[in-house]
């Protein structure tokens, strides 16, 4: 298990900004973090995958300060869509996967804009939900940013 704060320090540091989507899309560029932080072994399908497989919380992104250093943010609906996609529950559709840097910041890679791994705000409507993996130790960010608010 990797820190919360190594995994956003590679996200960060990583040069991954202007890679190709479609040398690296979103799941891709997430895993990749994940693994360029020493947490290896991953193979998600996608951002559905990710969604049901890899986090240890979700949330809808309602309060953008609630949202921790390091957590995946997904654009998330709950359409019914997941059984079309095979999936055989009721957590709706994860379309798309970034990682929030803090400070409003969140690092991804669409196939808008430029199609590569680009720069955006936790406040682009894009983004609906939150997570935080199971493979990254998000617990010490969790309480240090509890007891500064």
């Amino acid at each position: 298990m990797i820190t919360a704060q190594a995994f956003v320090n590679q996200a960060r540091n990583g040069n991954y900004l202007g890679i190709p989507y479609k040398s690296l899309d979103c799941q891709a560029f997430v895993e990749r973090v994940l693994n360029d932080a020493g947490e290896r072994g991953h193979n998600w399908r996608g951002s559905n995958h990710m969604w049901r497989e890899a986090l240890s919380e979700k949330h809808p992104l309602e309060a953008v300060a609630d949202v921790p250093p390091g957590a995946w943010l997904f654009t998330h609906k709950q359409d019914g869509g997941e059984k079309a996609r095979g999936y055989k529950d009721s957590e709706g559709n994860a379309k798309h996967v970034g990682i929030y840097l803090g400070n409003g910041e969140v690092i991804h890679s669409t196939s808008a804009g430029g199609a590569c791994v680009q720069m955006d705000k936790i406040t682009s409507a894009r983004w609906t939900a939150w997570g935080l993996c199971k493979y990254i130790d998000s617990l010490l960010l969790k309480v240090l940013k509890l007891s500064f608010s």
